[in-house]
């Protein structure tokens, strides 16, 4: 291959390596702070939600136990997901896929509202609302949850589209969603139930927040119900929430890898840029020898065709010297003919 393209390979290889080692940096980061907010778990549980002064950091995997009722005619799914479990699926339910039920409680005695994550369900429960119901139940229901406080997920935009619209709304039938939004759905449930002109009001009144409540499973049975001999929703357990698939020493490694693939790639652009600047030189050297060629035979080119120009010269010059000696015999020949006078030939005769 030419090393000008392989030049180019090379420096595409090292940018793009070079861009996922600093996005490994990244996330070698988050997990870090991940695993720091794990810690959150061994506080005490908190019987209220968090003050508008408190971090994400402080607040998030912090424990929760509230006492309220579920709206869960104002339900919604985010999916299809897979089942949220690095255990895996164990019966034929849940190895198809499902949703997450994301359901508002409102906090007994002081009117807030708070999105909570109940759990996870079969896929079927997506195809209408009467399928859903026989999973979480129906109207108002008076529970207790139990679980631990989540920052909510955003969907990446695009660079030419501009900011991901799945965002703000559902996108199949008012009921799905792709990620978890709380504040996004709590709007939607308050304009749903009493109206877009009263939107602001409600906002004030009941609250809205960037975080949802995940309920842990504890195996009391509450809120769930029983459905082709399993218990739905189903929840996750403490080491299923705190398990981290990649740890912050393996995303070092990839830091160490990808870097070193930058290197490697920036090592050979240097090779085939050398390699180029030979291939230069040593097109100039055979440039210049090719001149010198070039000019050396147009001057034996030259020479040869003053030769040429020289004997064809004194060929014509030959030819004319040879003619004008036959020219000048034809002349002498006939006064060599001519009779000798009387006397002379007399004298010729008489010789012995």
């Amino acid at each position: 291959m030419r090393p000008d393209y392989m030049g180019v390979m090379f420096l595409c290889t090292s940018v793009m390596s070079f861009n996922a080692g600093i996005w490994q940096i990244f996330r070698r980061g988050q997990k870090q702070q991940l695993m720091e907010n794990h810690k959150n778990m061994d506080k005490s549980p908190l019987t209220d939600l968090p003050g508008d002064t408190a971090t994400v950091n402080e607040c998030e995997f912090r424990r929760l136990q509230l006492d309220g009722s579920f709206d869960n005619e104002g339900s919604c799914l985010v999916g299809p997901r897979s089942i949220p479990s690095y255990k895996g699926a164990a019966n034929a339910d849940e190895s198809r896929g499902g949703f997450l039920v994301m359901t508002p409680f409102e906090i007994a005695n002081t009117g807030k509202f708070v999105m909570v994550n109940r759990g996870w369900v079969p896929i079927d429960a997506g195809k209408h609302r009467t399928m859903l119901s026989q999973y979480i139940g129906e109207g108002f229901t008076p529970g207790q949850v139990r679980g631990v406080l989540r920052k909510e997920e955003f969907i990446g935009g695009s660079l030419f589209w501009g900011p991901s619209p799945d965002n703000d709304g559902p996108v199949a039938a008012d009921l799905s969603w792709l990620a978890m939004r709380p504040w996004n759905m709590a709007l939607a449930y308050y304009r749903r139930r009493w109206g877009a002109s009263q939107l602001t009001e409600s906002v004030q009144r009941h609250g809205a927040h960037h975080y949802y409540v995940e309920m842990l499973e504890d195996f009391s049975g509450d809120d769930q119900r029983m459905v082709r001999g399993h218990a739905w929703p189903r929840r996750r357990e403490t080491d299923e929430i705190t398990y981290v698939h990649l740890t912050p020493v393996v995303h070092s490694m990839y830091v160490v890898f990808w870097f070193s693939v930058t290197a490697g790639s920036l090592y050979g652009m240097l090779r085939c840029w050398r390699r180029q600047q030979d291939l230069f030189r040593l097109r100039k050297l055979v440039d210049r020898q090719g001149v010198r060629l070039e000019a050396r035979r147009q001057e034996e080119a030259q020479a040869y065709q003053a030769a040429v120009e020289e004997v064809m010269r004194r060929k014509h010059i030959h030819a004319a010297a040879a003619a004008a000696q036959i020219d000048i015999g034809s002349h002498a020949a006939p006064r060599d003919e001519q009779p000798l006078p009387a006397a002379a030939a007399d004298s010729a005769s008489h010789r012995p």
